[in-house]
């Protein structure tokens, strides 16, 4: 062998396996960041201690998100602030160890007189509403105060304090000490982080004149705004079993800048109760409901937008499944689930749906007088006892729930995952769980216990289900696939279904190969068969520097000049589908009719007078497209479009009838009338053939089409309208836009492919053919496509390859909704155009960051399925082939 020949195999050598490990290595990279998805939570348990309190003594705990300490109400109304005692270091064993799990910072009295009997706080917020005994309500907020001190300050207060340099105090990362009235802790970056308490307590508003027991509020930051300043709405129960809606609005006076309090109460009207008065009252987040909700399980819905008129607007068992007593009723984040937990360790989400917009009769018993209807969206496996504790994350929705056996689980709403389960060593009732507003850490407190766990709960709000199957999300009447990944608030559902973007990419993969792929594939039949050889070396280099144009350019081009005038004539771009095949068909039948010599003179140059014919076919559909939306479509298509309850559909069954019903007449006319005709009409002259052949197709375009018509009237008849799935409501940016650029920019690969698989076809095959009597056209459809029917697959899923992970046409001009429905008029998300789209933004390692990488990873799996199904396939047509 020569040196070049040497150099040349190690060369493909190398670059075939180099080829090979970085497309293993880019699966790899991909899986690496998916996998940690489907991970389990991690619970670790740091320090189990003694409790600072009584049972019953306090009505509300707070943590902050460092873990360093928190704040407790007492019914005395004694605000302390706790420093949280950590775990000792594994080189301080022989240091005696504090029996308590907090430490007492400082104690402030915020109500002098009286006692809480109730109080209402709302997850992730500062604000809260207490309730007294004396029948007053007291509205404030306690939030904690972040500050960065200066390590020589840190160093005289300490010497201030103890008259000594305390350098064990703050003496590595992590460690923490009080600070004045607080507490500060070293960060890892060896900085002083200080955090007090800051609170506010308003006075007091006479509600009843006995105490408050149930109180809840529309917490401040969900309020409507107002501009004569804030307002606070809260329900309250008094001891009398008065159920009253309060509503305090502060006024700021321009001229003295007194603030004034104003507050008004209604009276909600009483219900029939199955068990006594109600256990808890609830307010939802929008301030339209209040829940009074009873152990039996029977809830009162009350309908407070219209405060001169509540009304009771449904009752609802929540419990139809069993004869438990409710024990836990609360909102999780967001405050429009309500977790429901009874004695049985039955656990439950609810949420309000409007009852029209639900797709079947599944809750066609449910009534009520505003349309709206409280129903069970989530259920959640049974636990081992009653439940007696539940806490809801500031931050997901995630939830903890504990039972009477001293057990807790880790739930997430969302996607019913069930995430971890732990106990506490000495059992018992557990009367307080916590999750840490940063989702890293757990308090549980049972049996004068205080545990304290570090959690890891990986990522919950993704599952297998949740990404592919339908998932029922807060508002909406029924489970559906959607994707939402960015929100203006924390308190909102993320939502992160594949299954739009899935659908999107297999949308914009039909339709652009439904135009792209046949006009390729007979353009290639055309310039290797057909066509002069001075015609193929114009035609394929031509075709083949379509290939050139960036991508970015046909998507700014469809977007901003074929999508605004599309819009404009929508009936004409539709006809055009069908009368610019007529008008080339109708032509090819008229160059037969012309005379022999004629046409014999201007053979070389007759794809030239394909032009005339093809703006004639435009021309037609151009003029055509007002009578057309004027008979069919109302006058406006757009209209029609989204009135389904007018006019009538057959306009819209034509679009895919037509075709159809051409399908149909094409075979009869191959293996019914094609026998006869050759026995009647072969033997005429050429001019009288040639013209019987123009009225046959004439005749056979007649049928074809009134054949379409009937099949349309008759399925309109039986109540079948296609609005609302093939097509539907119209946007600008659409996928018949994306269709028609995107096949454009595919055309090139597919034909250059099918046109050199082709050119490969061995001639003594086609000398064969033709030296048996057979035309050119029977050739070609018999001979020499099946022989090249592995190139020709090949260059189809190459091109459907290239279609499918197509970024930049789709995301100028696909209108970027991830919607899943095959709408022809509406637009998609594609799965690489989602990730074009929102990749930069994502925070590295969150879940929307590797859902990212799991739509590469199936869009990866997606095109090297469509290529070894290709590679089957071209090995099977090439055997066949290999034998001829």
């Amino acid at each position: 062998m020569r040196w070049s020949d040497i150099l040349s195999e190690g060369v493909i050598t190398i670059g075939g396996i180099g080829t090979i490990v970085a497309v293993c290595l880019v699966a790899l990279v991909l899986v690496m960041e998916v996998v940690p998805l489907f991970r389990g939570a991690s619970v670790k348990p740091l320090n189990i201690r003694d409790s600072p309190w009584r049972s019953g003594e306090i009505v509300h705990f707070e943590l902050n998100e460092y873990q360093t300490m928190g704040w407790l109400l007492t019914k005395d109304g004694t605000l302390k602030v706790l420093r949280l005692i950590p775990p000792a270091p594994k080189d301080a064993a022989a240091e005696p160890m504090n029996p308590l799990a907090f430490e007492v910072v400082n104690e402030t009295k915020l109500v002098d007189e009286g006692e809480i009997t109730a109080i209402s706080t709302s997850t992730g917020q500062t604000d809260f509403v207490l309730g007294m005994n004396d029948g007053t309500v007291r509205v404030g907020s306690v939030e904690f105060k972040t500050t960065f001190v200066d390590p020589v300050e840190i160093k005289n207060w300490f010497v201030d304090q103890t008259n000594s340099v305390s350098g064990k105090q703050l003496s590595r990362p992590g460690d923490t000490a009080i600070y004045q009235e607080g507490v500060v802790q070293m960060t890892p970056q060896g900085q002083y982080r200080a955090q007090n308490i800051d609170w506010t307590l308003g006075d007091p508003i006479t509600v009843s004149d006995s105490a408050i027991v149930l109180l809840d509020h529309l917490p401040q930051a969900s309020a409507r705004s107002s501009l004569s300043g804030k307002s606070t709405t809260f329900a309250a129960l008094s001891a009398d079993n008065q159920l009253k809606l309060g509503v305090v609005s502060e006024k700021k006076s321009l001229l003295s800048g007194k603030v004034k309090l104003d507050t008004k109460l209604y009276d909600l009207p009483p219900a029939a109760s199955n068990g006594g008065a109600p256990k808890f009252v609830l307010i939802d987040d929008l301030g339209n409901n209040v829940l009074a909700v009873e152990e039996s399980g029977q809830l009162n819905r009350y309908d407070i937008r219209d405060k001169g008129k509540i009304s009771i607007a449904e009752t609802v068992d929540l419990t139809t499944d069993s004869d438990a007593m409710i024990t836990t009723c609360d909102w999780i984040l967001g405050r429009e689930t309500l977790f429901v937990g009874d004695s049985d360790g039955n656990c439950s989400g609810w949420f309000q749906i409007r009852l029209s917009d639900r797709s079947d009769d599944k809750f066609a018993d449910r009534h009520s007088s505003d349309g709206f209807a409280l129903v069970r969206a989530h259920a959640f496996p049974q636990g081992p006892g009653g439940v007696s504790a539940f806490g809801a994350s500031s931050r997901s929705r995630m939830f903890i729930v504990g039972y009477e056996t001293g057990q807790c689980s880790l739930f997430h709403m969302t996607t019913e995952k069930h995430v971890a389960d732990l106990t506490m060593p000495d059992g018992g009732l557990v009367e307080l769980a916590r999750i840490a507003p940063r989702d890293d850490g757990l308090f549980i407190e049972a049996d004068g216990k205080i545990a304290h766990f570090a959690l890891s709960p990986g990522f919950p709000d993704i599952t297998l289900a949740s990404l592919f199957l339908p998932v029922w999300y807060e508002g909406y009447a029924e489970p559906l696939n959607m994707w939402q990944s960015s929100s203006s608030k924390t308190e909102d559902e993320l939502k992160f279904s594949l299954f739009p973007l899935v659908s999107g990419t297999f949308k914009a993969t039909f339709y652009s190969m439904l135009f792209g792929a046949p006009l390729a594939l007979l353009a290639a039949v055309y310039t290797s068969e057909f066509s002069t050889r001075r015609t193929r070396m114009l035609v394929k280099p031509t075709v083949e520097m379509m290939a050139s144009l960036p991508s970015v350019v046909l998507g700014f081009l469809a977007a901003l000049v074929f999508a605004p005038v599309v819009e404009e004539v929508v009936p004409a771009c539709l006809a055009s589908v069908f009368t610019v095949p007529f008008t080339i068909l109708l032509g090819a039948f008229v160059w037969q009719v012309m005379p022999q010599a004629f046409t014999l003179r201007l053979q070389p140059y007759r794809l030239w007078f394909l032009a005339p014919v093809l703006i004639l076919g435009i021309f037609l559909a151009y003029r055509l497209g007002p009578s057309i939306e004027a008979w069919l479509f109302l006058g406006n298509i757009k209209f029609w479009l989204v009135h389904p309850e007018q006019g009538s559909g057959v306009g819209g069954w034509l679009l895919i009838l037509i075709p159809f019903s051409a399908l149909v007449t094409f075979v009869l006319d191959v293996y019914a009338l094609n026998s006869f005709w050759r026995g009647s009409v072969a033997k005429a002259p050429r001019f009288t053939f040639a013209l019987l052949s123009l009225g046959k197709f004439v005749l056979l375009a007649i049928i074809t089409f009134s054949l379409a018509y009937l099949l349309g009237t008759l399925l309109d008849l039986a109540g079948w309208d296609p609005r609302g799935t093939y097509i539907g409501e119209f946007d600008q940016r659409n996928s018949l836009i994306v269709g028609f650029v995107m096949g454009f920019a595919v055309i090139p690969i597919i034909y250059t492919l099918s046109d050199d698989a082709l050119s490969t076809v061995p001639s003594h095959l086609r000398s064969a053919s033709l030296g048996c009597g057979a035309t050119q056209w029977q050739t070609t459809v018999r001979v020499v496509i099946p022989t090249a029917m592995s190139g020709l697959f090949s260059a189809l899923m190459i091109g459907l390859g290239r279609v499918a992970g197509e970024t930049m046409i789709v995301l100028m001009a696909g209108g970027n909704t991830p919607i899943e429905d095959w709408n022809i008029f509406n637009g998609f998300r594609t799965l690489s155009t989602n990730i074009a789209i929102e990749l930069p933004e994502a925070v590295q390692g969150s879940s929307h960051y590797r859902v990212l990488f799991l739509s590469a990873l199936v869009l990866f799996l997606l095109t090297f399925l469509i290529n070894t199904i290709a590679e089957v396939v071209r090995l099977y047509f090439r055997r066949r082939a290999y034998q001829l």
